[in-house]
């Protein structure tokens, strides 16, 4: 005796057990092999009749799905079609599940289901219903139109962070139930998340998370959705992950300083950028928003905004209270295309660089102080060949630069609209450290080639038939100079001269620039260097000039002025500035007129790039800081006060 197939409520005739699109679908597994397969098998006619009557009667006392019994670990998923594999992150989670648009299904559906006289969403849930999917996700549901299902509680509105809605189907199905992703994790990334979450809020897969209560059919499914479970899972654990890695870094730029003062963070913790004073005592931010992520819960990583953004605000209100600064290059900075600002000393004058704009020079605005106002004076021409040394921005605006016209050293100096000035012409020289000294004198450090011996340099943009010179040895032991520059309010610059350790030496000139350049006090036995077309070169007599030492240690660099001429503040290294942590640098200050250094920084990370305030009593400085459990490092502002 033949025995007859089990068969449901409200169907007879052969059934398919599976649905795996073709073609568009993402399958090639032939439909009619599945067919074959299935459950549903002809069986004699009595039989067929007996099994159709008992079903007949049996659907008028309960609802059900027609086909296949619907598997609860079955997935049919609709996308907008633009983008492919979810149906693979299902599968590999332990999902039984295919894919395709919404209307690829739809065609699928009139070609698979006999008398189908539905369209859109309503033709999908048929075509799942009828071959044993328990749930149908949709990509941007939205987009959708689910007016015509039967929904449990009516269909939800759907807001910007939902993603995916799954519905159920077939005897999971009456009515319809509706269920969507929460707001996505902004921590861990993983593009099967809010699928994942839509469908775990489905109540007969979120009682898989509590097995206490399951039978041993649910069981195996279970087992079978581990790995689904498991990124559930990871979520609470990245933002454990997050919360301790911001912490990490707060801990970083806080407990290890051992300095009386203690620096303050200008920026975000989670803000990678610099600060800039300017003239009107605000604070110029340039920084690059960065959102911490996961893929794992286990290792760190970085989402970096594509642009920086420049904002401005004062050192006491803090990041909270920064307002955009669009007066400056538009006040956003596309990464791809930026290379960077090149700044006056003072902050009043800036050179902004792109790929597609070029060099533009900025003035800054002082006669609207709190406005973060700037006006662009014009494109900078390109540098000529040989005269491509870095940039010397001049508070006036105008930009300086080093280099060799055939066999001769040279200062180019130049302003928008404007034809280049040539400055110099020294032969056998090689030309380093260009300085503003004023607004119209430049300094540099000037090596003679024929003997390897070292000069001061001075230069005007007034007087440009002559070039000043006189001998480093008025800086006693030192052997080379770098890091020239000036001292507000003084016939003054800074110079560090290496040797076996760095120095830092304030060298007052006998002068004001103006005046030995109109009278050169020519050094004893020497007469003016003359040479056809070219400037007069004097050597001054070193003997009015006076030199001293205000710090020494193994390192120093970045020495910067404040704006009132009293203190100068530089990055040190090595030696005795930090005994524990000499491989690190830190924050020194001297009063230029006594000497003294004081270290302010210990820590054990790098800080660099000191800048005063306007009113000289903070210095904002750079610190790298690297992100715990990555590979990233990042640059934080900070200030700190000046005793």
């Amino acid at each position: 005796m033949i025995a007859a197939a089990p068969v449901r409520a409200g169907h007879v005739g052969a059934k398919c057990a599976n649905v795996l699109p073709m073609g568009e679908y993402g399958s090639s597994t032939d439909l009619e092999t599945l067919r074959k397969s299935g459950r549903g098998k002809f069986v004699a006619l009595g039989v067929l009749i007996a099994a159709a009557l008992g079903a007949a009667t049996w659907s008028f006392l309960k609802k059900g799905g027609t086909g296949n019994p619907e598997e609860a670990g079955k997935v049919l998923v609709v996308t907008r079609g633009t983008h492919v594999g979810y149906s693979a992150v299902l599968t590999e989670a332990g999902f039984e599940a295919a894919e395709g648009s919404l209307q690829a299904w739809v065609n699928k559906a009139k070609d698979e289901v006999p008398d189908l006289d539905v369209d859109g969403v309503p033709a999908i849930m048929a075509l799942a219903d009828r071959f044993g999917w328990g749930y149908v996700v949709f990509e941007a549901p939205g987009e959708v139109d689910f007016s015509a299902l039967d929904v449990a509680g009516g269909v939800p509105s759907f807001g910007a962070d939902v993603r995916w809605a799954a519905v159920s189907a077939g005897d999971f199905a009456f009515p319809h139930v509706i269920t969507v992703n929460p707001a996505p994790s902004k921590v861990l990334r993983d593009p099967a998340l809010p699928l994942l979450q839509a469908l775990f809020e489905q109540e007969k897969l979120a009682a898989l998370r509590k097995p206490e209560s399951l039978a041993v059919g649910e069981l195996q499914l279970r087992d079978r959705l581990r790995d689904a479970m498991r990124k559930l899972d990871d979520i609470p654990e990245a933002e454990r992950l997050a919360g301790k890695v911001v912490d990490d870094i707060a801990k970083q730029l806080s407990e290890p300083e051992r300095g009386e003062v203690k620096p303050r963070l200008v920026g975000e913790t989670l803000e990678s950028g610099l600060a800039r004073p300017l003239p009107d005592g605000a604070l110029l931010s340039i920084s690059r928003g960065i959102e911490l992520i996961t893929r794992d819960a286990v290792r760190a990583d970085l989402d970096l905004t594509p642009f920086e953004q420049l904002s401005f605000g004062t050192l006491a209100g803090g990041a909270s209270a920064r307002q955009p600064c669009t007066g400056l290059a538009g006040g956003k900075l596309e990464v791809g295309d930026w290379r960077g600002f090149t700044w006056a000393d003072d902050g009043a004058a800036v050179v902004s660089s792109s790929h597609r704009e070029g060099e533009t020079l900025w003035k800054f605005d002082a006669s609207k102080p709190g406005t973060c106002a700037w006006t662009s004076l014009g494109a900078v021409a390109p540098a000529r060949p040989g005269l491509d040394g870095p940039m010397q921005v001049s508070s006036q605006g105008r930009v300086a630069r080093v280099g060799q016209a055939g066999a001769l050293a040279v200062v180019s100096v130049a302003a928008p609209g404007e034809p280049d000035q040539v400055l110099g012409m020294l032969e056998s020289t090689e030309l380093s450290g260009l300085r503003w000294l004023d607004a119209t004198t430049l300094v540099a450090t000037a090596r003679y080639l024929a003997d390897d011996s070292q000069w001061l340099a001075f230069f005007s943009t007034t007087e440009p038939l002559k070039v000043l010179v006189v001998s480093t040895t008025v800086f006693e032991g030192a052997n080379s100079v770098r890091d020239l520059v000036a001292v507000p309010g003084r016939n003054a610059l800074l110079a560090v001269y290496g040797g076996a350790d760095d120095r830092l030496y304030r060298l007052d000139l006998p002068q004001a620039a103006a005046a030995m350049f109109a009278n050169p006090v020519m050094a004893e036995g020497k007469t003016p260097l003359l040479a056809d077309g070219r400037p007069t070169v004097y050597e001054l007599d070193p003997t009015p000039f006076s030199a001293k030492l205000l710090a020494t240690t193994h390192f120093i660099g970045g020495a910067v002025v404040s704006p009132d001429g009293r203190r100068a503040a530089f990055v040190v290294q090595g030696g005795d500035t930090d005994p524990d942590h000499d491989d690190d640098a830190e924050i020194a200050v001297v009063d230029v007129e006594q000497g003294a250094m004081k270290v302010l920084t210990r820590n054990e990370i790098r800080d660099d790039e000191p800048r005063f305030t306007a009113d000289g009593r903070s210095i904002v400085f750079e610190t790298r800081v690297e992100v715990p459990r990555s590979k990233w490092i990042i640059t934080a502002a900070r200030a700190i006060d000046v005793p």
